[in-house]
């Protein structure tokens, strides 16, 4: 009968040390894949410091220093999004399930090319978005706002209208949007119309789509570029058109788009 009891607890240690074995080898797997991630985002960093060298000879005789600029800091802002997904620790289609698929991540080239699934291109509804930006400009128009979320990969005009509390219930805790306003501001003697660009970015929010919305903020901004502030804001109460308009105030003359004011 001892011997049965001590066969027993054998097995049941020898089950237990095979289990540890296995949980020790895929935790050595799960370090080796961050690892590897971090090394290309590391490299992907110098490659880009190089690009960036590049490109400000250029600036100095080339006339569309605009887009080269804008094209700079979306490259920039993906090093963010990549940088993310390791502080995340997603493996999902990010990070291949065996050790071969390591290897491959290894010998594949920098830049955009590696054999990660993550798909990080933001798409943009040009023609209704930029019909209710000037829609919103136009002076004929009760239009005073409109609002920008995503419906896949693309970001749309989801909704436009003149009432400011309707406005407010278009941000929920879990989206990404942005808002385009108009504001009469001044008083009787002086009255006069500014606007205002607006980044929501909800609470429950992943910290990778938070990393993409200034990559996404800079595409639709191609559209939308003529205001004087830019808020972005993450808590409903943020959302006050008291506070608007005295950073509407604040801000004095349009900028066309430069400069961030967080309330």
């Amino acid at each position: 009968m001892e011997n049965e009891e001590i066969n027993h607890l054998e097995g049941v240690y020898k089950s237990l040390q095979d289990n540890i074995n296995k949980l020790s080898e895929n935790q050595n797997n799960i370090i080796t894949k961050f690892d590897v991630l971090t090394k290309h985002v590391d490299e992907f960093k110098k490659t880009l410091t190089q690009f960036s060298d590049k490109i400000a000879v250029l600036e100095e005789v080339t006339t569309d220093r605009k887009k080269i600029k804008s094209e700079m800091k979306i490259m920039k802002n993906r090093i963010d999004e990549l940088y993310a997904i390791v502080k995340e620790g997603k493996e999902d289609d990010s990070i291949p399930s065996d050790h071969e698929d390591v290897q491959d991540i290894e010998s594949c080239h920098s830049g955009f090319s590696c054999s990660s699934k993550v798909t990080m291109t933001t798409g943009l509804d040009r023609d209704t978005i930029r019909a209710a930006y000037e829609d919103v400009r136009s002076d004929n128009s009760p239009t005073e706002w409109a609002v920008f979320k995503f419906d896949g990969a693309r970001i749309v005009c989801s909704a436009r209208g003149s009432d400011f509390t309707e406005f407010r219930t278009q941000f929920s805790d879990d989206d990404r949007a942005f808002g385009y306003l108009r504001l009469q501001m001044g008083d009787e003697m002086s009255k006069r119309k500014k606007f205002m660009f607006m980044t929501w970015v909800g609470p429950n929010v992943s910290v990778i789509n938070r990393a993409k919305m200034s990559t996404d903020k800079a595409i639709i901004k191609d559209i939308i570029s003529n205001f004087a502030v830019e808020l972005q804001l993450e808590n409903q109460s943020e959302i006050d058109i008291d506070q608007f308009k005295d950073a509407l105030n604040r801000a004095g003359g349009a900028n066309y788009g430069t400069g961030v004011r967080d309330l």
